[in-house]
């Protein structure tokens, strides 16, 4: 949801079309920094989640900026990635929101082992940094080129290398996943259960849900309508009534196909109502 005009915003926008979960960027997402939150905006946000009639705080998810690469040896871009990180939970603890999803990037001029290790010395040190409860949710990843986090194996390997465990979590996007490789379109309950045999059920704290323009395994992230994609309907009926997964934020970042993106959501809002009816 677009926080144009205060954070606050996007609580009424998301209620507007009958959203119980959003998802924000409480900064551009495009840049390395931000100006702090002013008292005022933080007050009202928090005066909005507490009035909404749909939306509970713990369904509430902040996607950290897409330039963060804590994967990466390089130290400049290392330096600033954990620079964002620490900003990015930050601003989650004085709004008080649970989750923050990131991307954890590319691994460059390092080996797959090594890089598990520098994104793991990345969360813990922002976790350290800013203190608090925000858990930091790893998102499955496509796999496209070197980066990291596309196999449950990497995602698992993180969290045993990091002292905060209790703080890290995991955001499947349905897409990724499917584009890694896990069939999630033929063979739903082996991949959940591959999940919880590798991560653990337990860790999974929120869901992106996307059709992919793209065939299993391919590795290129791109995302499609709700049913119109290579997934299809039928995965996303076995994960909406999956009792496990009932009371997990469940986010849509489906494309932006016309001009008004509400219609958009809400248009695939829909398709997931009548799918589960």
């Amino acid at each position: 949801m677009s926080v144009a005009g205060g954070v606050h915003n996007a609580i009424a926008r998301a209620e507007s079309i009958g959203c119980t979960a959003l998802q924000i960027f409480t900064k551009s997402n495009r840049q390395w920094h931000a100006a702090p939150l002013k008292e005022e905006e933080i007050k009202l946000f928090k005066q909005a989640v507490k009035e909404s009639k749909l939306i509970d705080k713990k369904n509430i998810v902040v996607h950290a900026a897409y330039l963060i690469n804590i994967a990466t040896a390089n130290h400049e871009t290392r330096t600033k990635s954990i620079h964002a990180l620490k900003e990015e939970v930050s601003r989650c603890e004085q709004l008080d929101i649970p989750l923050l999803v990131l991307h954890p990037g590319a691994r460059v001029g390092t080996e797959e082992a090594d890089s598990v290790k520098l994104i793991a010395q990345a969360i813990d040190s922002s976790l350290e940094a800013v203190g608090g409860s925000t858990k930091i949710l790893l998102e499955t990843m496509a796999g496209q080129g070197s980066s990291m986090c596309s196999t449950f194996e990497q995602i698992a390997a993180v969290i045993q290398e990091s002292h905060h465990k209790r703080r890290i979590g995991v955001c499947i996007d349905t897409c990724h996943i499917f584009a890694a490789g896990y069939d999630i379109k033929n063979h739903y309950h082996k991949v959940m259960h591959e999940f919880d045999a590798i991560v653990g059920l337990d860790r999974l704290h929120a869901i992106h849900i996307n059709d992919s323009k793209k065939g299993l395994g391919s590795h290129v992230d791109r995302h499609e309508d709700v049913g119109k994609g290579e997934l299809g309907l039928p995965p996303f009926k076995e994960l909406f009534t999956d009792p496990r997964l009932a009371d997990i934020p469940k986010i849509l970042e489906t494309p932006e196909t016309s001009d008004d993106v509400m219609k958009d959501y809400a248009r695939n809002m829909e398709t997931i109502r009548k799918l589960i009816e």
